[in-house]
């Protein structure tokens, strides 16, 4: 795992100066403290940053053919490298290193963009093809590794974090507001766009060529829930899905470095870790995160599975001070707003990992493949609901649910949710500010400058590429929009962070498109979720983790706005700095803000979202230089205090 940047300056010509790649490099220095790189050309500059996984002597990058005239940097593992490294030699390629890095560079050359099709992993790269004086962008089928780039006056910069890009002089730190819409609905930006003006990812699957100052993008990859899909029976499906499990893992614990698991004691981790603990005669290092409430804690179930399995078992337990002490820095490593709280426990146990090994596996992905929400099963019901007439629907039912107590919050939620057309309804089952939450939000002004409708992005994957039904459709979007601009989003940057590489057995590609292959009817039986895993492997985990209750990666921010936290909150909400934007109602987040304080209702991932947001701004665009915060949320609110008095 890396990290890469680069310019070229394809419309001025101008010689790219060392220093600003050197400089563009080291402000994601944390992705790769191994060992670093650059290459030079004319207009055209790459910076590397290597953590060392393959090849640890071996691997410098950039790196070139034999020619020296086609160059590489590359983010990530290809699983499949030495099939690939075969075949070349057969066809004459002669190779200088064992790295999977290597293979990419001649198998662009022996088959051009088409490569990337040929590569099985996960990776962000860039190519430089000095013949053709063209410039190659490709990120993984999944999105599992970011990618981002900016056309500044045509010419081209690019990065695997924001922060790079934002390091090179020409680029403007300015939010781009309907992002930031679409942010407050979804809790993070759907891909292409990024909060940041002019920056846009590479998309999953995609690759992006710069040649002849145009910009061409090609969806190299995707994935069908057929209409007829082919069935077999029950016990077909569960043992494909062992084969591709246990693939997938086994293939992920290719390293010349110690190589772990996160394990949060749900089904998903669980698989993981027991399967690795067959592949090794060593005891796997397993790692788990709980909090100073017990009822958000997983930790007896994950040392239920570590005693189980035999794992070496290490974890920790995150308060309410560590989310204040690290959110800055957290807002800094995730270029955007911290989605969700979880970020601070997945950060935290990969500095914990890292005292131990260089690599982890984790268990994102199967709730998407094999619909592990309880949203998936409530969803189910709003075929139902919309059979009724509008008038029992608008004038009895919704009515009557306005009027339930709050105790019953999650009855009304689910309830408002199904009345929707999808693919709102979709979007908005981990939405944050949608309908009328986002109408008191918004200034006037804001409102008449964007797209009240986040669902954009939504409805055109599923434009481009129908399904089957409406449960293939929750799962195709998780799958392209949810996971990677944000779980994997999350994954990547926390693990990175603290110099971790994480890896994802459960979005192995052929197990997507297995899981895709299977009817909609066998993956919920009896309003069970995750069904087919969980039978899958019933005989593998102990009995109590796959009969729980699934918690998801639950933090007690709500109890701790309410406790240590109150005023914190209410300072960075309520500040004059937050007013100064002109982009909220700001009565409307006063009174949010106190009922929640007071009890009246639950606005905790509302509050959140918010708070996160203004960190933002104060991390990334009111600063006047671009620079990692090194204080916590007290000290960016006592600068602003001084500041205010001087």
């Amino acid at each position: 795992m890396c990290g890469i940047c680069g310019i070229y300056n394809a419309r001025s010509g101008e010689p790219v100066s060392p220093q600003l790649i050197d400089s563009m490099t080291r402000l994601i220095a944390h992705r790769g403290p191994d060992d670093s790189g650059a290459h030079i050309d004319g207009p055209l500059g790459l910076g590397f940053a290597r953590l060392s996984i393959i090849d640890l002597s071996g691997g410098h990058q950039p790196m070139c053919n034999e020619t020296g005239d086609i160059w590489i940097v590359f983010n990530g593992e290809i699983w499949n490298y030495k099939e690939l490294r075969k075949t070349l030699q057969e066809k004459g390629h002669v190779f200088q290193t064992s790295s999977d890095t290597e293979t990419i560079v001649h198998a662009y050359e022996e088959y051009g963009v088409d490569c990337v099709e040929r590569l099985h992993g996960m990776f962000g790269f860039a190519i430089w093809d000095g013949p053709r004086q063209r410039l190659l962008l490709a990120r993984d089928k999944a999105g599992k590794k970011p990618l981002y780039y900016t056309n500044l006056n045509g010419n081209i910069i690019f990065g695997s974090e924001i922060k790079a890009i934002l390091g090179h002089p020409q680029v403007r730190r300015e939010v781009d507001v309907q992002a930031m819409a679409d942010f407050l609905s979804v809790r993070y930006v759907p891909a292409p766009a990024t909060l940041f003006k002019n920056i846009s990812k590479v998309k999953p699957g995609h690759w992006v060529l710069f040649e002849n100052e145009t910009i061409r993008e090609h969806c190299y990859w995707d994935f069908t829930f057929k209409k007829d899909p082919e069935k077999r029976s029950i016990p077909e499906y569960l043992e494909g899905i062992k084969q591709h499990v246990h693939r997938a893992v086994e293939e992920r614990m290719m390293a010349d470095v110690p190589v772990g698991a996160m394990l949060s004691g749900g089904v998903d981790s669980s698989i993981i870790s027991g399967i690795m603990s067959t592949l090794t005669p060593h005891k796997v290092k397993t790692f788990s995160v709980g909090f100073d409430h017990p009822e958000y804690s997983e930790l007896p179930y994950a040392r239920m599975v570590a005693d189980h399995f035999g794992t070496d078992h290490h974890e920790l337990v995150v308060n309410s001070s560590d989310l204040t002490q690290y959110w800055p820095l957290l807002t800094w490593h995730r270029d955007e707003p911290v989605s969700e709280p979880s970020d601070l426990g997945v950060y935290l146990v990969s500095k914990l990992a890292r005292q131990h090994v260089t690599v982890v596996l984790s268990g994102e992905g199967a709730d998407e493949l094999f619909a592990g929400y309880p949203k998936y099963v409530v969803d189910w019901m709003a075929r139902y609901y919309h059979i009724l007439p509008d008038a029992v629907r608008n004038q009895a039912i919704q009515p009557l649910l306005e009027r339930l107590p709050y105790s019953m919050r999650k009855l009304k939620t689910a309830a408002r949710n199904i009345s929707q057309p999808a693919p709102q309804r979709w979007m908005n089952w981990f939405g944050i500010f949608n309908g009328p939450l986002k109408e008191q939000l918004l200034a006037d002004e804001t409102k008449m400058a964007i797209d009240l409708d986040a669902s954009r992005e939504f409805r055109r994957w599923l434009q481009n590429n129908p399904q089957r039904d409406d449960l293939s459709s929750m799962l195709y979007l998780d799958t392209k929009i949810w996971l990677p601009d944000n779980l994997l989003m999350k994954g990547d940057k926390m693990t990175m962070a603290a110099s971790l590489e994480s890896r994802i057995p459960m979005l192995d590609y052929k197990l997507i498109e297995y899981a895709a292959s299977i009817p909609s009817s066998a993956k919920i039986k009896s309003l069970k979720t995750k069904y087919l895993l969980k039978q899958a492997f019933a005989d593998f985990l102990p009995a109590p983790i796959l009969t729980r209750k699934k918690m998801g990666f639950n933090v007690p921010t709500g109890v701790w706005f309410r406790e240590g936290q109150r005023d914190l909150i209410s300072k960075l909400l309520l500040s004059d700095r937050i007013r100064s934007r002109g982009y909220f109602n700001d009565a409307y987040i006063e009174k949010m803000v106190q009922d929640h304080l007071d009890g009246r209702t639950n606005y905790q991932a509302q509050i959140f979202t918010l708070a996160s947001l203004e960190l933002w701004f104060r991390v990334f665009i009111d600063t006047p230089d671009l620079k990692k915060p090194e204080g916590s949320v007290s000290d960016l609110l006592a600068e602003e205090s001084l500041a205010t008095i001087v």
